[in-house]
C-alpha cells in the first residue's frame, strides 16, 4: 500500500507506524528532534522518535511524553503573543495519544512486511487537496480542517489521524514551517490507515 498511496498523493509521503518492531534498520536519532522535522526527514530515509529524542513540546503533548497543558500553554502564549485562556482552548480539541512506546517514520516496502502502517503524513498541493475533497464528498466522507496554527504536523494531523481516525487537513503552523519542510505551496495531508485504500480507490478511478 506504501507505493500505492505514493503513486496517487506524491512523494513527501511518509509511512508511519506506533510501537511496531522491524528487523530492518530504521535511524534512532541521538539529538532531540521535533516530529515535524522529522517527518520532513523521513521522506527519504527510515526514522524512529522515542520519548528521548523527542525534542518539541508541543510534539511531546500529541504523543502522551508529557501531560502538562498549563506550562506548554504558557510556553506557546509566549512565544506567539496568543492569549493563554485561547491557547488552552484550543489544546483542548488536540488529541493526545496513549501508551507509545515509539513512532518509525518513512516505513519502506521491506518493513511493511513485519509492520504495517497506521497513518500516513504527506505534503501536499492545494490543488490535491480540492480534488480529494470532491471525491471523498461522494462517499460521505468529511475531512477535519483544522482553523489554527498550534501544533500543525503533531497535533492536528498526527494525534487526530491516528487516535480520530480522521482524514485531516492543516495549513501548517510557524514552527512546522520552519523546521518541517513545508513548502510555500504545500498543505499537510493525514491519512489514516484504514482510509488509505479508499482514497486510492477513488483516485485512480476518478
Amino acid at each position: 500500500m506504501i507505493e500505492e498511496i505514493k503513486s496517487i498523493i506524491g512523494p513527501r509521503i511518509s509511512a508511519i507506524n506506533i510501537n511496531g518492531e522491524t528487523s530492518e534498520f530504521i535511524n534512532n536519532p541521538v539529538k532531540q528532534m521535533k516530529f515535524c522535522e522529522a517527518v520532513k526527514h523521513s521522506f527519504s530515509i527510515p526514522l524512529r522518535l522515542t520519548n528521548e529524542n523527542m525534542g518539541c513540546p508541543g510534539a511531546r503533548r500529541s504523543a502522551g511524553f508529557d501531560t502538562d497543558d498549563d506550562s506548554l500553554t504558557e510556553t506557546i502564549s509566549g512565544n506567539t503573543r496568543i492569549p493563554a485562556p485561547f491557547v488552552r482552548t484550543l489544546l483542548g480539541q488536540i488529541p493526545t495519544v496513549k501508551d507509545i512506546r515509539h513512532i518509525n517514520l518513512g516505513l519502506t516496502n521491506y518493513m511493511q512486511e513485519e509492520i504495517q502502517p497506521d497513518l500516513y503524513i504527506a505534503y501536499v498541493r492545494p490543488e490535491t487537496i480540492t480534488k480529494l475533497l470532491h471525491l471523498l464528498s461522494r462517499v460521505e466522507v468529511s475531512p477535519s480542517i483544522a482553523p489554527f496554527s498550534l501544533l500543525s504536523v503533531c497535533g492536528n494531523v498526527f494525534s487526530r489521524s491516528y487516535s480520530k481516525h480522521e482524514i485531516t487537513v492543516s495549513f501548517g503552523c510557524p514552527e512546522s514551517r520552519l523546521h518541517g519542510g513545508i513548502e510555500k505551496h504545500e498543505v499537510v495531508l493525514g491519512i489514516p490507515a484504514t482510509m488509505a485504500e479508499k482514497i486510492t480507490e477513488l483516485m485512480v478511478h476518478n
